[in-house]
């Protein structure tokens, strides 16, 4: 038996998204895990804010940075999107 579901865009921009963020998130994990054994770094600064370098730290950096990075432009196309439909 075949199941005939199809897959709209939005399905697959919206997994594309996730996926792009999980992958981010575990690529940070693991550089926060590699990075303090190759350069001995176990803190760093930022905005006069003491950040420990941890998978934990580096996977949530990571994930939020590119998942709100992509989910601000998935809006700036929505929008603009609707201008364009309007205009013609």
């Amino acid at each position: 038996m075949t199941d005939d579901r199809e897959l709209g865009g939005r399905r697959v921009v919206v997994g594309l998204v996730a996926a792009l963020t999980a992958v981010t998130a575990a690529f940070g994990a693991l550089l926060g895990f590699v990075l303090p054994a190759w350069t001995g770094l176990e803190e760093f600064t930022v905005l006069e804010m003491t950040v420990p370098v941890s998978p934990v730290t580096f996977g949530l950096y990571g994930g939020v940075t590119i998942g709100v990075f992509l989910v601000t432009l998935l809006v700036v196309v929505q929008v603009i999107s609707r201008f364009d439909e309007n205009a013609v």
